[in-house]
């Protein structure tokens, strides 16, 4: 039960990494608010107290920021935790990314004039090819809450693609059980995957291939892509071509260059699509799916495609390295991953990142090994949520 010691009137000032609202209380005390957008004044309940700062949830929103606006999906109007910046018009969203990146390299990787640009957005609507989904208690695909293990109808999510939506109208999943959806944007191929010692989902179409093996092909910048179930893909195919072309302008030394290493380099993406057709490709995968798949999807490339974790990879004797590109997990490079990409000894590295706070981290770490930032672009592949993407290029001195 909440008091009124708990409920405190804030005004929203900007948002950090994470997506809550930076607020102060009178005495000075930071606050991050939960469901609010800068400029509101809100009505907010406190839900977690530290020495000099504290949590807040948005209770109601007493003055409007001019830009709110109502949430367009019915999910996230249930209560869905998964797009939580529904209620920011699209149009301020990206802006805002760009200014929590200024912010990360400020304070993380001490960098206060870091060249930070505003890139490209994906479409809104429909643009997640792939989500996960859990069963409720009637079997319904459901989502989970904002910070909540209680479960909200996916049936018509704004953000998955059409195709999709279609199969969260007519399966039915065991209770508790996580079901992972994928489908092509540019085939129609649909698979499915999910533990089967777990559960059961029934009312699958004949067409959608079931298990973490089960296969479908899209395309991305002119290139088809197999990707298998188990295999991590973008968003979706609209912002994979956006992160292509970032990266093409991050690096131009890719076209023409002798050799390049793809680091993290999932199903081969940038070894394909962002690399010269005569250049030698290299590239470095933990996911033995995945990397089953870059090898087919490099069949025709001069590629050594290796099964191993990138903080183990060395460069060989012998082969000089044009150009890195590391596309990590969110949480980033990391030491292991910093010594791996320094040791490939390239005059360029792009590094992308999904994770604001990580990309200033690891670009604090390169700095110390002798690469200095050369810009970092921009993008919103995750629009209606918090989630950042950043495509930064290095220059060895």
């Amino acid at each position: 039960m909440t008091t009124p010691d708990d409920r405190t009137t804030l005004r929203a000032e900007r948002y950090i990494a994470g997506g809550e609202a930076m607020a102060h209380e009178p005495d000075g005390k930071v606050v991050f608010v939960r469901g609010a957008v800068p400029g509101d004044e809100v009505l907010a309940t406190t839900t977690e107290r530290k020495d000099g700062w504290s949590r807040a949830v948005v209770g109601e929103v007493v003055v409007a920021s001019s830009e709110r606006v109502e949430s367009p999906c019915p999910q996230r109007r249930l209560g869905c935790g998964g797009c939580d910046w529904q209620e920011l018009a699209v149009v301020s969203q990206l802006p805002h990314k760009v200014e929590i990146v200024h912010d990360a390299f400020r304070r993380t990787a001490k960098l206060p004039d870091a060249i930070i640009t505003r890139g490209a957005a994906v479409d809104p609507d429909g643009y997640r090819t792939t989500i996960r989904v859990v069963g409720d208690h009637d079997g319904r695909p459901s989502y989970r809450a904002d910070r909540s293990h209680d479960l909200v109808p996916a049936t018509g999510c704004l953000v998955a693609h059409p195709a999709l939506r279609s199969l969260l109208d007519s399966i039915v999943i065991d209770a508790g059980l996580e079901v992972t959806l994928r489908v092509s944007a540019a085939t129609g191929e649909r698979t499915a995957r999910w533990d089967r010692r777990r559960g059961d989902v029934q009312s699958l179409p004949a067409d959608v291939g079931v298990g973490a093996k089960a296969q479908l092909t899209e395309r991305v910048a002119g290139h088809d892509f197999r990707v298998s179930a188990g295999s991590f893909f973008q968003s979706g195919p609209a912002a994979a071509e956006l992160l292509v072309d970032a990266v093409k302008r991050a690096a131009p030394e890719l076209a023409g260059a002798g050799a390049v290493l793809d680091a993290y380099a999932g199903v081969g993406l940038f070894a394909l699509a962002a690399t010269d057709p005569a250049s030698y490709l290299m590239t470095v995968e933990s996911s033995r799916t995945a990397v089953a798949d870059a090898m087919h999807n490099l069949a025709d490339r001069r590629a050594a495609v290796e099964f191993d974790q990138v903080g183990r990879w060395r460069r060989p004797d012998g082969l000089d390295i044009d150009v890195v590109i590391a596309d990590p997990a969110r949480s980033g490079l990391g030491r292991p991953g910093t010594a791996a990409i320094v040791s490939a000894g390239a005059p360029v590295v792009v590094l992308i990142s999904c994770d604001p706070v990580a990309a200033a981290r690891d670009t604090a770490l390169l700095h110390q090994h002798g690469y200095r930032h050369d810009g970092t672009e921009v993008l919103d592949l995750f629009p209606h949520t918090h989630h950042v993407e950043c495509v930064t290029r290095f220059v060895a001195v």
